[in-house]
């Protein structure tokens, strides 16, 4: 008999049957007569709350949700987690949801309705995401990583300072003295995107320069998408002498392609980018990047979810951690 057949029969979610039974939800007098009446009814076996060796409570098996692989920066976050988990003790399974809302929701329902999942860390966020808000709803312990969940509450959250560093290195690209700088954006729907855009728009205003649109292009981190910026940027009446990459990913596809285009980089166009990713110290030039603080965002999330895990109804955490501007050879004075 499965957990999920007693709560159809209790008529809750299978993470609220599932963390009643664990002694981490409390709930409605009602609702836990319906459950412990299904249990009983169903023959269900409550598994116990503690391991039988020695009475101690079992290591947590925590969710790690990422939007892809692919992306180095999303590969090495949860290479970090999957590093901080062992450390901790912690079991850690993986789901991937390829930034598509369908596959989001099936992901988040499969963790809220799986028995043994503790908790969940997840990375980044489709703007609607109604399972993943009922999980959380039914009191599965979250914390996000990345992105904001609107109207939530019990929810941790850890996030960079977007606009922070967007700000910094517009400003750094307008100190070497460009004034025709470009921003290749991420998805629009994004808080991230958004962070990022605001932050360079006050750094070009601060600098008493214009924002010209045709020169702010969004679309996916990919490579590809960075590749593909190069008929915009260099079909400009007054074409761009740097460019912001929200996006490390996206800025290996700028310098990639910069060649096929006729530019060399950096003389005729300086590029920063955006996560600290290793392959850009490969890079010729080498990238001038904002880094993510990777190490921290790891170590922070299972923390919180350790403590999430323990104490459900703790004060709610968010936390801003700082980007940092890493100088590389790929952004110089403008040279013409």
């Amino acid at each position: 008999m499965t957990l999920t057949r007693v709560a159809q029969r209790a008529q809750v979610s299978t993470s609220t049957a599932s963390r009643y039974l664990r002694g981490q939800l409390k709930v409605q007098p009602e609702t836990a007569a319906r459950i412990d009446a299904a249990v009983r009814e169903l023959h269900y076996e409550v598994r116990p709350a503690a391991a039988a060796d020695g009475g101690r409570e079992h290591a947590p098996v925590v969710a790690l949700v990422v939007p892809e692989l692919a992306n180095p920066f999303f590969a090495a976050l949860a290479d970090e987690i999957s590093t901080a988990a062992a450390v901790s003790g912690a079991s850690l399974v993986i789901g991937v949801t390829g930034r598509q809302a369908q596959r989001e929701a099936k992901v988040s329902d499969l963790v809220a309705s799986t028995e043994d999942i503790d908790g969940m860390i997840y990375v980044g966020m489709h703007r609607e995401n109604p399972r993943l808000l009922q999980a959380i709803a039914d009191g599965l312990p979250v914390v996000v990583l990345d992105e904001e969940i609107a109207n939530t509450t019990g929810v941790d959250t850890i996030r960079v300072d977007n606009y922070g560093g967007a700000y910094q290195a517009t400003a750094y690209l307008a100190q070497l003295g460009h004034r025709r700088i470009a921003h290749i954006a991420g998805p629009e729907e994004l808080s991230t995107t958004r962070d990022r855009l605001r932050g360079y728009r006050d750094a070009m205003e601060h600098a008493g320069l214009e924002v010209d649109e045709d020169l702010v292009l969004h679309g996916p981190y990919t490579e590809q998408f960075g590749a593909s910026t190069f008929p915009y940027l260099t079909g400009a009446a007054q074409p761009p002498t740097a460019v912001f990459v929200g996006s490390d990913i996206a800025a290996v596809g700028v310098l990639g392609a910069a060649e096929l285009h006729g530019l060399s980089i950096p003389d005729d166009l300086s590029v920063v980018g955006c996560d600290g990713i290793r392959v850009g110290e490969w890079l010729r030039p080498k990238l001038t990047t904002l880094q993510q603080p990777v190490t921290e965002l790891a170590r922070g999330a299972l923390e919180l979810v350790h403590a999430r895990i323990a104490n459900p109804g703790g004060s709610t955490v968010r936390r801003n951690l700082p980007l940092q501007l890493v100088i590389r050879g790929s952004a110089v004075p403008p040279q013409h």
